[in-house]
Order: structure tokens, then C-alpha cells, then sequence
């Protein structure tokens, strides 16, 4: 973020966005690793307490995702406000690769009989709806996003006729309604609460595009109190069931999906003051020249984020549950996931781009062709 006369600018947000994708991309992948430690290679406390705690809050990244995607959105809509040209872009970037992953994964499930369900369940899967009505968590993040691109016009227009206030009442809408079905329908709050606690950060990603995007400029002293406020949310983080006691002295596991709103809530506004810590830090190094390798690694893993959050999970976790891989060779296998997940994302996007391509010179040959034959009934 850039720093002038004690001013910070907020469209280094923007700047240093596909790098903080890049980062929580593997941050996120890191905390699907659910049997990889370091106590296998090391035995100092301080070394792994680092790595569990950074692990363990991996999940949010999702929160930073969202955050930022909601800004991105912002940018988009307000170059073309047209809601056709903006749904079949944001359609047209993450349904092929989407599609081609879940139609493979799911195919090679049903081959194998790992699944058994009939071809209604199958098409669900697919299509990302089967999250809705079941919970299963597979691809949840996708069903979300794709929920939020269709939304995302109403939300946009909201916050640009009433401001913060739009912004609020969707916030405390959306609120409302998710204690509403944890009351009435704990069942279906418990199988979806984590899309649902993760709309508001959304929301106010958007909101903030607007401030992001006109440059508008922020106290210095934001930094120091996004700093202790970060912190304060990483210690409930690391310490949700000991809050939830102290909420509830009476609470015990059973209880745990009813509670998680503090846990998601709290990852939220962790993820907000990630999010203005790493632009700092990402904006000093670039405009010093420097770990511009690294800057570069993190923003080329940033431009394959949705392939590799679906990939590299189910690579990764699939090949645990079938070779049993011992506690001391999951870095192995973390590094193995990695490499073959990153060459599937880049095959993948490869496939729908030449797909896309050739569809387009089709329908452009159709209506070359359309043209030629009505001039020629005119003339």
C-alpha cells in the first residue's frame, strides 16, 4: 500500500491483488493438509507452533478470496454496467474450467463406485446446485461464486444508491437471515453455514471497490489498528472452542456448528487486515525492486487459483485416503500435489481457451454466413 505524508492509498489493494491470490491460494491448500506438521522433521516449539498457527487459519484465505473478488467485481461493473455483458464474462472465465474438473472428477467416481447415486445426483454435482440441498462440500466455494455473480448487479446497484447504508442492511440482511435458519432449520444452517457466513465479506468487498478504485487515501494509523484487531481475531481463531466456552460453559462438540458464526465472522475481519498488511508489505517491496521472483511465482499461482483450489484438494486428499501416506512423507506428498496440480490447471484452461476459441470462430462463421445470405435475398 502506498505510503504519502502519513497517507495510505487504497488502490494498492488493487495492485498487489493477483499476488495475494497467489498467497492464499497455497494458504488454503496448506490447510487441507490436514495430516501434514512439522513435528516430523523438527522438534522445536516455537517452529511448529509457527506453522500450526499459520495452517490452521489457512481457511480463511477463502474470506480473503471473496474479499477481493468483490473488489475486482467493482472494477468490472463499472467499466460496462451492462448485466448480460458481465454475467457471460464472469460465466465465460469460470464455468469451462469449472465444468471440465467436476465432470472428470465426478465421472471417475461413479466409474470407480465410489459413488452410486443416480444421474439426477450426478448432474447436480456438476452443475454446482447439489451444495444447496445437501451439503456436500466438494466444490462448495464454486457453487458460492457462481451464486454471487448472479446477485452481484442487485448488490452493486444497492450500494451505489444508498452507500454504507446499502452496504449495512444487506450485511445485517444477511445476517438475519442465517440466525433465522440456525433457529428454524439448524440442519440446513449446520450443512451450509460455510458459504453463507462467508456472503458478508463479500459485500463489503464490493463496498469497497468504490474507495478502492477512486485512489482514496486512509490514515496512517489504520495499519497499527488493523494490525492489533488482526491479532485480536487470530486469538479467537486459535482459541474458538475456549470462546465458545466462555460464552457457554455448558458446550461441548455436538454444539460446535451453531457457534461457528464467531469462528467464520472472526476470519472475516482477519482476512480484511491481512489483506491491508500484505499491500503494504507487497507495494514496498515492488517499489524497492525487490523478491520480484517470488512476487511473480505467487501472481502466475494467482491467475490459477479456482482451478487449483479444485484440484490440488481432491489430488491431495484422495491420494492420502488410498496409500495411507505416513505422517513424515506429507510434505512429499504436499510437493508432489502441487507440481501435478499446477500442470492440470494449466491443461485445463489450456482445453477451454482453444474450446472457447474454437466456438467463437464458429458462431463468427455463422453469422458471416447469415449476413451473406441476406444481403443477397435484399438484392
Amino acid at each position: 500500500m502506498k505510503l504519502t505524508k502519513k497517507k495510505l492509498n487504497l488502490y494498492a489493494i488493487s495492485e498487489a491483488r493477483n499476488v495475494i491470490f497467489g498467497i492464499v491460494t497455497l494458504w488454503i491448500g496448506l490447510f487441507h493438509c490436514f495430516k501434514l506438521t512439522m513435528s516430523c522433521y523438527t522438534g522445536n516449539r516455537f517452529v511448529n507452533d509457527v506453522f500450526n498457527a499459520v495452517k490452521g487459519t489457512g481457511n480463511t484465505g477463502v474470506d480473503v478470496f471473496l474479499l477481493l473478488s468483490g473488489i475486482g467485481l467493482y472494477f468490472s461493473f463499472s467499466k460496462d454496467s451492462r448485466v448480460s455483458v458481465f454475467l457471460k464474462k464472469r460465466f465465460k472465465r469460470v464455468l469451462p474450467t469449472a465444468l471440465l474438473i467436476a465432470v472428470i472428477f465426478f465421472s471417475l467416481l461413479y466409474v470407480f463406485g465410489k459413488q452410486d447415486t443416480d444421474f439426477f445426483h450426478y448432474l447436480s454435482r456438476i452443475t454446482f446446485t447439489y451444495f444447496f440441498w445437501t451439503g456436500e462440500r466438494v466444490f462448495w466455494f464454486v457453487s458460492l461464486i457462481l451464486v454471487m455473480y448472479l446477485l452481484f448487479p442487485l448488490m452493486y446497484k444497492a450500494i451505489e444508491r444508498f452507500r454504507w447504508r446499502g452496504a449495512v442492511a444487506m450485511i445485517l440482511g444477511v445476517l438475519a437471515i442465517n440466525f433465522l435458519l440456525m433457529a428454524v432449520v439448524p440442519y440446513y444452517y449446520s450443512m451450509t453455514e460455510i458459504a453463507l457466513c462467508r456472503i458478508p465479506i463479500f459485500i463489503f468487498g464490493i463496498w469497497m471497490g468504490k474507495f478502492v478504485m477512486e485512489k482514496r487515501e486512509i490514515s496512517f494509523w489504520w495499519l497499527p489498528v488493523s494490525l492489533a484487531v488482526g491479532s485480536a481475531m487470530l486469538v479467537i481463531l486459535r482459541n474458538f472452542k475456549r470462546v465458545c466456552l466462555f460464552i457457554n460453559p455448558s458446550y461441548d462438540n455436538s454444539m460446535e456448528a451453531m457457534y461457528l458464526f464467531i469462528y467464520r465472522y472472526a476470519g472475516a475481519i482477519f482476512g480484511l487486515c491481512l489483506v491491508l498488511q500484505f499491500s503494504l508489505l507487497i507495494t514496498f517491496l515492488r517499489h524497492r525492486g525487490r523478491c520480484n521472483i517470488l512476487r511473480n511465482f505467487f501472481e502466475f499461482i494467482g491467475l490459477y487459483s479456482l482451478e487449483y483450489y479444485m484440484i490440488f484438494l481432491n489430488i491431495n486428499n484422495h491420494l492420502n485416503a488410498g496409500f495411507k501416506i505416513p505422517a513424515d512423507h506429507q510434505i512429499m506428498l504436499y510437493t508432489g500435489s502441487f507440481v501435478v496440480s499446477i500442470i492440470l490447471c494449466m491443461l485445463a484452461r489450456k482445453i477451454c481457451d482453444e474450446f472457447m476459441a474454437f466456438m467463437n470462430r464458429k458462431s463468427g462463421y455463422k453469422k458471416k454466413k447469415f449476413r451473406e445470405k441476406k444481403t443477397e435475398i435484399k438484392e
